[in-house]
């Protein structure tokens, strides 16, 4: 298996959107989710990257640039990283993860936080093996 990454492009909505309802365990709203995948596609401060087998998506990972008060120098945030079901355990999740710390590396950022749920157990530990700590605890209220 041969794993190539890339930037996403507009044409790539569709495989995404998929990624990205499996990861939220709901269909999202498609209207909304192309406005703002395709809004965010121009912002220079977000990195939306895609794994690559043969010609099928197998993967996607975004990362978002932010200037916060409380650090030192610019840092990112690891928003979203789902892998195809079938490809799971595979490495292309280490091939992305690689890939965004390329990124904020050549950025010269900070650090790269991020956040998965508790019940993501596989993740965490996914996380942990690349040398992630736990360090914080997000609270979350609906509005």
């Amino acid at each position: 298996m041969e794993i190539k990454t890339r930037s996403a492009i507009p044409s790539d909505i569709e495989p995404i959107y998929s990624l990205i309802s499996d990861l939220e365990g709901q269909l999202m709203d498609k209207t909304s989710f192309e406005s703002i995948f395709l809004k965010n596609l121009t912002d220079s401060n977000i990195y939306y990257i895609v794994a690559i087998e043969n010609t099928k998506i197998v993967g996607f990972i975004s990362l978002h640039v932010q200037n916060i008060l409380h650090h030192s120098a610019p840092t990112c945030e690891l928003q979203e990283l789902n892998i195809v079901p079938d490809n799971r355990g595979t490495g292309v999740g280490g091939i992305l993860m690689h890939e965004a710390e390329r990124i904020a590396r050549s950025l010269n950022l900070e650090e790269i936080e991020l956040t998965t749920r508790r019940h993501r157990e596989r993740a965490q530990d996914f996380y942990r093996k690349l040398g992630y700590d736990f360090t914080h605890n997000k609270f979350v209220k609906k509005l």
